[in-house]
């Protein structure tokens, strides 16, 4: 595919996680790992062969604080249950007893912000709030030490280790998914108890203090400034199939869209509307041609410097001989959101855009 037009700034997460993501650094490791630039690793790249590699790329997420790919880990019982959870206002398998008040005041705000608050979401805000607040079950942000293969056969997996963080044990029950790849079913203390998911126990220390800084991890800061950097980024993920930054990228009107038609598919291995997004268009494909994408006119770009956050924006960008038919909104954070992209006069084509069945 040509060139993304306009440069954009990628980021890496440059972490140091010295013989393997799983160790802990020793006494010098820094408490928190600054972010850079690159494009996020897609789901597909997730090396998730083993019940140790699974584990591995999970704390991994958790050291970088990304908690949407740790998220995508995750069994599909336990996103399942995850968002049942959700809905009831039940958080005690996500946070502790003393952070679940102020995260369900978050999670309250924010059902009417920027984002549709389904699990995928709810365990990224969770974890952000546990890391900034303490109340994590399980701390995994600073790694785990002398990970070891319990047990293993083809139903589940049984991982144990201990924890950088504060030296407590540290249990992962894993099973497989449809295509052998090995997922997260429950992480757990020695106190804790299976039944709870995704986490459970209590820890047998105080959690550190951390003195945070705000920092936005990659998926909040793909480039979205204005109409045209947001219409280079979503060329970028979806060239590369990363089709949960795509997700991330619609508006609150088109996340709910894609869930409406995603309502009848049940996905053997995944639980979450992101996830079975990515799982669906790696399959059929996105429904336009991205490299054939023209760009955003002057006009609108000029426009669109005027356009108020919950407001939205609809003009033409050529594909190919033909044209796209694109509408935008801008969020609370002045950022942009794709809205719909579909062919200029098919005006019964589904918001977002058409999700083969």
């Amino acid at each position: 595919m040509g060139e993304v037009r306009r440069g954009w700034s990628l980021i890496v997460f440059a972490v140091s996680l010295c013989a393997s993501v799983l160790a802990s650094c020793g006494d010098d490791a820094p408490e928190s790992v600054e972010p850079a630039f690159t494009l996020p690793r897609a789901y597909e790249d997730l090396d998730l062969s083993t019940p140790e590699g699974a584990v591995a790329e999970f704390v991994s997420a958790f050291v970088r604080r990304d908690y949407v790919t740790a998220a995508l880990i995750l069994h599909r019982d336990t996103q399942l249950s995850m968002g049942a959870a959700v809905e009831s206002g039940d958080l005690s398998g996500l946070v502790a007893t003393e952070l679940q008040a102020s995260l369900l005041a978050r999670l309250t705000v924010e059902r009417d912000g920027d984002h549709v608050v389904e699990a995928g979401r709810a365990f990224e805000v969770a974890m952000e709030e546990a890391m900034a607040n303490g109340g994590f079950h399980v701390d995994l942000a600073s790694g785990v030490q002398a990970v070891t293969l319990r047990s293993s056969d083809q139903f589940t997996a049984v991982v144990d280790g201990v924890l950088a963080t504060n030296g407590n044990d540290v249990i992962f029950e894993l099973a497989p998914a449809s295509d052998g790849r090995w997922r997260i079913r429950s992480v757990r203390l020695v106190n804790g108890v299976p039944s709870q998911v995704p986490f459970s126990g209590q820890p047998t220390t105080e959690p550190p203090d951390r003195g945070l800084e705000d920092t936005d991890v990659w998926r909040s800061i793909l480039p979205n400034a204005d109409p045209q950097e947001l219409l280079d980024t979503i060329v970028a993920v979806v060239d590369q199939g990363d089709f949960v930054s795509l997700y991330l990228l619609l508006d609150t009107t088109a996340q709910n869209a894609v869930a409406d038609q995603l309502a009848a598919v049940i996905d053997p291995d995944h639980g979450m509307i992101a996830s079975i997004l990515d799982a669906r268009l790696d399959t059929v494909g996105f429904s336009a041609d991205v490299s054939q994408l023209g760009n955003v006119p002057s006009d609108f770009m000029t426009t669109a410097e005027q356009v108020a956050p919950g407001e939205a924006l609809t003009f033409m960008v050529s594909h190919g001989e033909d044209a796209l038919d694109v509408t935008m909104s801008r969020d609370s954070t002045g950022g942009w959101r794709l809205r719909r992209m579909v062919p200029v006069g098919e005006i019964t084509a589904p918001t977002p855009f058409v999700i083969a069945n």
